[in-house]
């Protein structure tokens, strides 16, 4: 039988992330292992526009591809992932209903681009509701980004059968689900004037909607599933109000969802595909497939070893010679390349199968040596579960 995993229980994991992941682990400018759990990017007006259009693209060059060869039957086999569908967290009934989502859409149905841009852009729901008019210097939303370890977005990329590609995807999907489950029970909540105090009391939203636009490369052309999911800063309140979201909550618990989101990637894969991973990074919570060669994982990160070269080239680093997370942001402005995410899935699988020679190898000996680690890990928890629970017995039964 599979090992258990240690981090399947989704509610312990909540629990444990909320304990330990508050603000003692709020992200800080200076550690770059923060690059690798969420980052969060305040949204302006015609922000949406990027993400419309890579959209547009990518499914209209899939489309041409399949017309050209004949027909459309790759097309909508394999499904063009770069079309944005709905994720509701929260209460998810209350809050779709009351931006105007049917049931439909709440599972997760396809996002019309115009709908999202008027959200974004104009503060206006779907159902036609919205609340206060933007300022100039507002947020109009919040681009949450989750990153899949590359060795994952590797898996995805060079598979042949179709099988461990779906559930790469189902995985990360469901990560980024529960990540957003978290955000919204720790994270969820607008601020409303109390007349008593005169201060701004925290509300907690019925639910967060957002749009996930999932992107399969990196700017240098590598493998890199990434999804983000863009969350309108007009949420609807219980009443019916559109509000702004309180940002301060929501930046202070971005590295705590990360952290959700790569632990249940990991148990999710586990159970689907049997997998074992190699030790969590304590910074980022991130740890990548056991037994793929790091060779490989360097090759297909060039836009990792780009930035670090321009950083080492033209800023001063610290004394760990590694740049910090704002040296980063800088050296990735300064040799940000035109992204090839318009291109077909397809046209980019049958690319990354020539530059790595066919499908993902994993070492039987290291995965063997991850799953007795899961093992003992699993295990090890259990007794400590067990004797926090007769801890406190001091009567016989």
């Amino acid at each position: 039988d599979k090992p258990r995993h240690p981090t399947d229980s989704l509610a312990h994991l909540h629990s444990v992330c909320n304990h330990r992941c508050g603000a003692r682990l709020r992200p800080t400018p200076g550690r770059v292992g923060w690059l690798l759990v969420l980052t969060i990017a305040p949204l302006k007006q015609w922000s949406v526009r990027y993400y419309n259009d890579t959209s547009r693209a990518a499914v209209s060059a899939a489309l041409d591809r399949e017309k050209a060869g004949g027909g459309l039957g790759e097309y909508y086999s394999e499904g063009e992932s770069r079309t944005p569908f709905w994720m509701c967290a929260g209460d998810a009934e209350t809050s779709a209903a009351l931006c105007g989502l049917s049931a439909a859409d709440r599972a997760g149905g396809e996002a019309d681009l115009d709908v999202v841009a008027r959200w974004l852009d104009d503060g206006v729901a779907p159902s036609g509701a919205c609340g206060r008019k933007f300022s100039g210097r507002a947020n109009h939303g919040f681009d949450l980004t989750f990153c899949a370890p590359k060795s994952v977005s590797l898996l995805r990329a060079l598979d042949t059968a179709g099988v461990a590609s779906k559930a790469v995807v189902e995985a990360h999907n469901r990560a980024v689900g529960e990540a957003l489950e978290y955000l919204h029970a720790h994270a969820g909540y607008t601020r409303v004037h109390n007349s008593m105090t005169g201060m701004k009391d925290l509300q907690r939203l019925p639910g967060l909607v957002a749009a996930a636009y999932q992107h399969e490369t990196s700017r240098a052309g590598d493998p890199h599933l990434h999804t983000h999911v863009l969350v309108p800063n007009k949420q609807a309140r219980a009443d019916g109000v559109l509000v702004a979201i309180d940002s301060d909550s929501l930046w202070h618990e971005a590295r705590a969802a990360g952290i959700i989101y790569q632990a249940t990637l990991r148990a999710e894969l586990h159970a689907a595909l049997g997998v074992g991973w190699e030790k969590v990074d304590p910074h980022s919570g991130m740890a990548e497939l056991a037994g793929v060669d790091p060779e490989l994982i360097a090759a297909a990160s060039q836009r990792s070893t780009q930035l670090s070269e321009w950083a080492a080239q033209n800023l001063i680093v610290d004394g760990s010679g590694k740049p910090t997370a704002g040296q980063l942001a800088r050296a990735q402005k300064a040799t940000r390349p035109r992204k090839p995410e318009h291109r077909p899935w397809a046209e980019l699988k049958a690319e990354w199968a020539q530059r790595f020679g066919g499908e993902l190898v994993l070492d039987e000996p290291a995965q063997q040596e991850a799953l007795t680690r899961l093992r003992e890990d699993a295990q090890a928890e259990l007794r400590a579960w067990a004797w926090a629970a007769v801890r406190g017995i001091d009567k016989p039964a």
